[in-house]
């Protein structure tokens, strides 16, 4: 059993990651940044950006009415 496909716990966190990945990989290609030069402010500005990434998703677990993964409605 592959429990990233098969729960719905494995889906949720499969599109968190998916989500964090993607946005802190724009904003560093946005940024400019180079790899060996990245400091405390550019980890700050990123961890930021990829908590407000997946703050939708926790809304969208949370929503009972949205079946996908998180609360279900009874």
């Amino acid at each position: 059993m592959n429990w990233l496909n098969d729960t719905t716990w494995g889906q949720a966190l499969k599109s968190y990651v998916k989500t964090f990945v993607t946005v802190v990989l724009g904003l560093f290609l946005a940024d400019g940044a180079d790899v060996f030069s990245v400091d405390a402010t550019d980890l700050r500005t990123w961890l930021a950006t990829a908590i407000a990434s997946v703050l939708p998703l926790i809304i969208t677990a949370l929503d009972k009415t949205d079946t996908r993964f998180g609360l279900k409605k009874k």
